[in-house]
């Protein structure tokens, strides 16, 4: 009995089991989730909307205060929940697939990252756990032909959450939709699903960056009341007075000012030292398949996974938490060669197919660029 569950299960109990103990190792206690992070669980719709504040309006449904256990028990949560769907995901792609061997190594990938599940754990409370898992589940609902068209409400909600979503998850979701459309003839229930998807986030970013100042507060001062009768947790005022004009009230505008820290040249070095080669690796293997496809509207879509990391770029000038980028580029691109080997795009199969001979038989360096990402633990901050 043991043994044919065992037999049923054990691609997801090995992926849910790999990701729940890089969540317990990496985790903090309660005390250390980052200020900066839990201030977006403060803001609510009370004063009006405001950008990042959906998760803080649910939270005043059944509270009008915030913890720290609050927030500790529900991010902790939410990432046993991404542990749980990555494996039921997980595993129903590597049974599901023709090429398992390559869908294993993409699966080993995105979850083996150092700024997947240790990324999310070591900065408990970050927003992006929520974008991943609903980007997800939007995958799933493409699959069935009436729950599809719950994918825009999905596709807004994240926005609610974090608008960086518009930069990040969104894209490859976008992109899975419009092959969708090219792939069945331009079929009209297609093009509906993707104009009302992209109409409507379109003009929901447009409100959110207009209503990038919290207008429903009088002055800054207010707005620091506000936040600190809400946290039942120490705040210093002092630091909510430097931080929010940064965040809430001078928006990009301080951006511009300030640019050029913010695309610092040791960033820069940084991300690339560390992560050039597996963002080469994807780039090869969308030229190889690109090449490899006879098809217009194919091309031009495989064309849009290879210069996918591009859209990221607008995150990378309005954020200063690169690692967050880096992380949806590296586990969007995953989920784009997962979407392709599911369809079972030749192309993208025959490319990927001879990437995963080769690692075969240079096994050798997986094991090395494994040891090479976790030197860089400390400077990825976790």
């Amino acid at each position: 009995m043991l043994k044919k569950i065992y037999e049923k299960t054990k691609y997801e109990v090995c992926i849910f089991l790999f990701l729940m103990v890089q969540l317990l190792v990496f985790v903090p206690g309660k005390e250390g989730m980052p200020l900066w992070q839990l201030l977006t669980y403060l803001g609510d719709y009370s004063h009006g909307f405001m950008p990042r504040a959906l998760l803080g309006e649910i939270i005043t449904w059944f509270s009008d205060t915030v913890s720290l256990e609050i927030l500790f028990i529900l991010s902790f949560t939410v990432c046993v929940l991404l542990c749980i769907t990555s494996a039921l995901l997980g595993g129903y792609l590597i049974k599901h697939c023709e090429n398992r061997a390559a869908v294993t190594a993409i699966i080993a990938v995105m979850l083996g990252s150092p700024i997947f599940m240790p990324l999310f754990a070591s900065w408990l409370g970050l927003m992006d756990v929520y974008l991943i898992i609903l980007t997800f589940i939007s995958f799933v609902l493409n699959e069935n032909r009436f729950l599809r068209y719950i994918i825009p409400s999905v596709a807004i909600i994240c926005t609610a959450i974090h608008h960086a979503y518009l930069f990040l998850y969104m894209v490859p979701l976008a992109i899975a939709l419009l092959y969708d459309f090219f792939k069945n003839k331009k079929y009209v229930r297609d093009g509906i699903l993707c104009a009302v998807t992209y109409v409507s986030l379109i003009a929901f970013g447009l409100i959110t960056v207009k209503t990038r100042k919290a207008d429903g507060f009088s002055s800054t001062d207010e707005m620091v009341d506000f936040m600190l009768n809400k946290a039942d947790f120490e705040l210093s005022r002092e630091w909510l007075q430097s931080v929010v004009p940064n965040e809430y009230t001078t928006g990009v505008d301080y951006i511009g000012e300030n640019i050029t820290s913010t695309m610092s040249v040791s960033n820069l070095l940084g991300i690339v030292t560390i992560f050039s080669p597996i963002l080469i690796l994807f780039a090869y293997g969308w030229l190889k398949a690109i090449r490899h496809s006879t098809d217009k509207t194919e091309k031009f879509t495989l064309s849009l996974c290879l210069i996918h990391p591009l859209s990221t770029v607008p995150a990378y000038i309005l954020g200063l938490n690169w690692n967050r980028w880096t992380s949806a580029i590296i586990t969007s691109q995953c989920i784009l060669y997962l979407f392709m080997l599911y369809r079972k795009n030749e192309s993208v199969s025959a490319s990927v197919g001879k990437m995963t001979e080769f690692f075969k038989k240079h096994f050798i360096l997986i094991v090395f660029y494994i040891i090479y990402t976790a030197s860089f633990a400390k400077l990825l901050g976790m």
